[in-house]
């Protein structure tokens, strides 16, 4: 996904603060489900032919469930979202 930000004239001062929490998966509670979907909705959009079904209801993930997630909120709500999921790999 790109996102382009364009210049604007504003004073550092004026943009909006993001208040960022690190938290397991096990610690978030529900109204921090139902909130995520919502933002991955509006973020992604039409995903394809299954467009936003990962994230319906209260459905915070798709394919594999996260281990800890880095949220980030903003005066609206869920402003940024970072996932991380380990995987274990075998080799040889």
């Amino acid at each position: 996904m790109n996102i382009a930000v364009s210049p604007s004239a504003e004073e550092p001062s004026a943009r909006t603060q993001v208040q960022w929490s690190l938290r397991w998966e096990s610690e978030l509670q529900l109204p921090d489900h139902a909130e995520l979907p919502d933002f991955f909705r509006k973020s992604y959009g039409p995903t394809g032919a299954f467009n936003a079904q990962p994230f319906e209801g209260i459905r915070s993930w798709a394919g594999a469930r996260p281990e800890m997630r880095v949220i980030g909120y903003d005066a609206h709500g869920v402003a940024a979202h970072i996932g991380l999921l380990r995987r274990f790999i075998k080799i040889g």
